[in-house]
């Protein structure tokens, strides 16, 4: 499907399955998040080590369901870099936005928590803050891809979304409550060009 609509797709499975997802796709494969833990008293932790050994190429980091505070993520964006590993590093609002644009990820998504899940597409009902965050996101010096998400189910919502700036979507819901995901999937994907 990514070659098919030469849209660059990456799958965010849960933690479980991340490995047998990673070796089983021909795209990207990130995890839904890490710990910040170190040492060798680990237990429970997804470290970023095991992530990169299971086959994935990145991680979201600091999405509304895992919050991690400022100074982890000055610890943890540079250890993900020297690990090889890609970040998505999220957040909820334009000021967010424009204080986390500094640490030069290779995405910066924004997304309200109170949309996540509803059905209800950031790009329709806060387009301000899309635009804002790209606009602050910018200014600050961030060179890499502004993404926006929560809501979005549909190619509309994906293609209003491309038109107030931003380079692609985040999206869960709409895909897995689907009936016919590859279905969703284009339909999400052709929306974007």
């Amino acid at each position: 499907m990514s070659r098919e609509t030469n849209v660059r797709l990456i799958v965010v499975p849960p933690t479980p399955m991340l490995g047998l997802v990673a070796q089983s796709v021909r795209i990207e494969t990130f995890a839904q998040s890490v710990s910040f833990s170190v040492g060798d008293k680990t237990t429970g932790a997804v470290l970023p080590e095991a992530v990169k050994a299971a086959g994935a190429s990145g991680t979201l980091l600091n999405h509304s369901e895992a919050r991690m505070t400022q100074r982890k993520m000055e610890v943890m964006i540079p250890r993900l870099a020297k690990l090889g590993l890609r970040t998505c590093l999220c957040a909820q609002n334009a000021a967010e936005v424009e204080r986390l644009a500094k640490f030069g990820t290779e995405y910066l998504a924004v997304e309200p928590p109170s949309l996540i899940g509803s059905g209800v597409a950031v790009s329709k009902a806060k387009p301000e803050l899309v635009q804002r965050s790209v606009q602050l996101a910018r200014k600050a010096g961030y060179a890499g891809k502004i993404l926006c998400g929560a809501g979005i189910v549909d190619g509309e919502d994906v293609s209003r979304a491309i038109e107030l700036g931003v380079d692609g979507v985040l999206v869960a819901s709409s895909v897995v409550r689907a009936s016919d995901w590859a279905k969703k999937l284009t339909e999400l994907s052709r929306s974007m060009i």
